[in-house]
């Protein structure tokens, strides 16, 4: 492993009292400039009776209002195209993105010059220096440029720090292979759903990856990068260390894993977090899983107060053996609220199904679940590939064995499983559509 290196050892390391006496002063400036910036925030604080001069403890932010996806898809619908909760005016920004809509509408951003090339460089700068990526690097981008965010803020960061970008937009996933190696690129990023299909394209090749220069693969998007079974299938596949990314085009980028990679560290410098229960909103003890509720402290363009990300998480504040005191959500990011499903009575987490799938080797990582309506009698599916051409009938025969009693035991839930042809579930280059509901 290798040793602990910081972007600002002089916040990352601070004792807990003294980070909560910085969030809190943060949190409090943050506060006053988006009552007097963003007619919405006013509304919302005036209509919650609070003024911004009432936050006098990190324990009064429960009295704050929270943020939901929802109002800021309505207030964008009232007041087409950015609603009223923006802090700057539209002239200012210089970069536009949008949500991938894969919960409903997409919701528009603007970032300010100060947000593009300031707080994403300050936030990018830890994720950096926690993967250990130096100016020594390549960075090879295998997305084409648009109108999601995906890696261009990771891109133009590491950028403007000196390390060197091969874009890969705009080529066949056998080109891409091809230019990882032509170019010796040593970091690759991507979701873990295109790392793990580049990785499979490039064996067909006869190009194994885990043969390139990569040595770190930087995986978000989903929750593959802390699925355990994916995450050692891609640092199988890429011979490389994969770091988790976590962050969304609306909140910003607020979570990377250290070397020690013990869970993924939250940039509590720039964020205020809470844990709570999804249901009754009130705080879960550290460990305890809940609904991760995130504050900007330094975004200028649009900054979210108390939103609800519907990520579910197991906050750590112990310091890490990387000597960072930033809490830890054990395992990243779980699985979302609006994820989860119930089927005979249980909720059930893609990602926990994934992570039994990918344990059995004679299966490829591609995969689907449909999940039946309710009183139709028909059991859960899990549509698979086998991994390879060439397993016989009686290995397939086995291996469907294996993971339907693997699926029962752990999950309480007796799945049927079809296996198809090789190559004939869907690939995705950004995020995966795995759950498909009848």
């Amino acid at each position: 492993m290798q040793s602990a290196r910081y972007w600002r050892p002089e916040t990352e390391t601070l004792p807990r009292e003294e980070l909560e006496e910085l969030q809190l002063s943060r949190f409090q400036r943050q506060l006053e400039y988006m009552y007097e910036r963003s007619p919405m925030y006013r509304i919302k604080l005036d209509d919650a009776g609070l003024a911004p001069t009432d936050i006098g403890s990190l324990d009064d932010i429960r009295r704050l209002p929270f943020t939901k996806k929802e109002e800021l898809r309505e207030s964008q619908d009232r007041q087409p195209p950015w609603g009223d909760f923006l802090c700057i005016p539209p002239e200012k920004g210089v970069r536009v993105f949008q949500t991938t809509g894969t919960t409903g509408t997409p919701v528009r951003v603007l970032l300010s010059k100060k947000d593009w090339t300031e707080h994403y460089y300050e936030q990018f700068m830890h994720f950096m220096h926690g993967y250990g990526i130096t100016t020594a690097d390549t960075l090879f981008v295998p997305f084409s440029y648009g109108l999601y965010i995906a890696w261009w803020g990771f891109q133009a960061a590491l950028e403007q720090a000196g390390v060197t970008i091969v874009p890969g937009g705009g080529q066949s996933s056998q080109d891409r292979v091809r230019n990882i190696f032509d170019w010796g690129a040593t970091v690759v990023c991507g979701t873990p759903t295109y790392l793990l299909y580049l990785g499979e394209t490039a064996e067909k090749m006869g190009m194994p990856l885990s043969e390139s220069a990569i040595h770190t693969v930087v995986a978000a998007g989903e929750p593959g990068a802390s699925v355990p079974s994916t995450k050692r299938t891609i640092e199988e596949r890429w011979g490389a260390q994969c770091y988790d990314d976590i962050g969304s085009t609306e909140i910003t980028n607020f979570g990377f894993e250290c070397a020690s990679q013990q869970g993924t560290h939250l940039i509590e410098s720039m964020f205020y977090a809470e844990c709570l229960d999804p249901e009754s909103l009130k705080p879960v003890a550290s460990g305890e899983l809940g609904e991760l509720v995130l504050s900007n402290l330094c975004t200028e363009s649009m900054p979210l107060l108390r939103y609800r990300t519907r990520d579910l998480v197991r906050m750590n504040y112990e310091t890490c053996s990387c000597g960072r005191t930033f809490l830890r959500l054990e395992g990243g990011i779980l699985g979302r609220s609006d994820d989860m499903f119930q089927f005979a009575g249980v909720n059930i987490f893609p990602s926990a199904v994934e992570n039994l799938i990918r344990e059995v080797t004679e299966f490829s990582t591609e995969y689907q679940l449909l999940v039946p309506k309710s009183g139709t009698g028909k059991h859960l599916k899990i549509r698979l590939e086998p991994a390879r051409s060439g397993l016989s009938e009686g290995q397939i025969r086995d291996a469907t064995r294996r993971l339907t009693e693997t699926v029962k035991y752990k999950v309480t839930v007796t799945p049927d499983v079809e296996v198809v042809e090789i190559g004939e579930l869907p690939r995705f280059e950004l995020k995966a559509k795995r759950v498909i509901r009848e």
